[in-house]
C-alpha cells in the first residue's frame, strides 16, 4: 500500500519548493500526479523517489531539461554515480528519507555502511547523519512523517552510533583528557544528538560518562562528587519545555554554586532561551554542531 503526499509533504521533505514542483510538472512533465475523485492533486511513493532524486541530481549540477528526459533506470545509475562525489551527500540523505518512509532496514544499513567506506565515520557522521537527524527531527514536529518513521529512524542510527562508539572507545586516556558527563533531562527520551555529541567526544580522547535517557536532577551532583567530572552535557529536544528552561537552570544554580561545574545544553527548547539567563554554570548553544565545535576544538 503506497503511502499519500500533498505537494507540500514533497516540498518539506525534498527542500524543493511548491511552485518549482509544479514548475517541474507543467515544463518538463518530470512526474504527473494523481487526481482524488474531486480532483485534488496526490502524489505516491514513485513521485517522492523522483523528485528526490531529482534534487540529489541538481545539487551535483545536472540540469533539470537532461533529467526531465531520462529515464528511471537512467536517474537512479546518474543519482548513485553522483553520490560519489564528495560535494554531494544529498543522494545519500534523500536516500535515507525513502528508506524510513518505507521502513527498509536493510537498504538504511546499506546507505551508512557505504557512506562510511567512502568517506569515514567522522565526515559520515557530521555530512550526513548529523542534517539527517536534524531533518527527520523538524519532518517529524510539521507532520511530514509520522511518529513511527522518526522512531524507525531514530533506533537504526541509534544503534549504528553505538556501534560506532564501541569501536572508537580508547584503550586508555591521556592524562590532560577532559571529561564530560552526558546525559538527558527527565522524561527526554530523543538520544541521537547525545550519541552524535558523545561519539565526537570519544575520538578526540575525552572521558565521558553517559548516562542517557531521562536521568532525574536529583543524581546529577552524586554522579559528578563519586566521578570528580565537572562538566555537564545535555540536549533539551522536547523537555524540560521552554516555560520550564527557568526553573531547571535555578535548580542548577542552587545544587551547583561555586562547585566548579558547568553545564553545557542544546536542542530545541533552548533556541529562544536568553543566554544562560544570568546562571554562572550555564553555557548555552543555538545547535549541536555549535557546541560540538565547541567541545571539541
Amino acid at each position: 500500500m503506497q503511502s499519500k503526499y500533498s505537494i507540500k509533504d514533497l516540498e518539506h521533505l525534498s527542500g524543493i519548493k511548491a511552485h518549482t514542483i509544479r514548475a517541474w510538472e507543467s515544463r518538463y512533465k518530470l512526474i504527473e500526479p494523481y487526481r482524488t475523485a474531486t480532483n485534488i492533486r496526490y502524489y505516491v511513493d514513485e513521485h517522492l523517489k523522483k523528485i528526490l532524486n531529482t534534487s540529489a541530481l541538481i545539487k551535483a549540477g545536472v540540469k533539470i531539461s537532461k533529467i526531465a528526459q531520462m529515464t528511471e533506470e537512467e536517474i537512479n545509475e546518474a543519482v548513485m554515480n553522483s553520490g560519489r562525489y564528495e560535494s554531494n551527500f544529498t543522494t545519500y540523505i534523500n536516500s535515507l528519507k525513502v528508506a524510513t518512509l518505507n521502513y527498509e532496514e536493510n537498504t538504511f544499513d546499506v546507505i551508512i555502511s557505504k557512506c562510511i567506506v567512502s568517506y569515514g565515520a567522522e565526515k559520515t557522521l557530521m555530512e550526513v547523519v548529523g542534517p539527517f537527524i536534524k531533518e527527520i527531527g523538524l519532518l517529524w514536529q510539521i507532520g511530514a512523517v509520522k511518529v513511527s518513521h522518526e522512531h524507525f529512524a531514530s533506533n537504526m542510527l541509534r544503534m549504528k552510533l553505538f556501534a560506532l562508539i564501541d569501536q572508537s572507545f580508547p584503550l586508555s586516556l591521556d592524562s590532560t583528557s577532559d571529561s564530560y558527563i552526558l546525559y538527558l533531562p527527565a522524561d527526554e527520551l530523543h538520544e541521537l544528538s547525545l550519541l552524535y555529541l558523545y561519539y565526537h567526544l570519544i575520538i578526540n580522547g575525552n572521558r565521558v560518562i553517559y548516562l542517557g535517557q531521562a536521568v532525574p536532577f536529583e543524581y546529577l551532583k552524586e554522579v559528578s562528587e563519586k566521578t570528580g567530572i565537572s562538566n555537564f552535557v545535555s540536549v533539551f529536544t522536547t523537555r524540560p519545555h521552554i516555560d520550564e528552561i527557568s526553573k531547571y537552570l535555578g535548580l542548577i544554580e542552587e545544587n551547583f554554586h561555586n562547585t566548579g561545574c558547568r553545564f553545557l545544553l542544546t536542542g530545541k527548547q533552548i533556541e529562544q532561551v536568553e543566554e544562560g539567563l544570568n546562571v554562572p554554570e550555564v553555557s548555552l548553544f543555538k545547535g549541536v554542531e555549535e557546541l560540538r565545535e565547541t567541545l571539541v576544538k
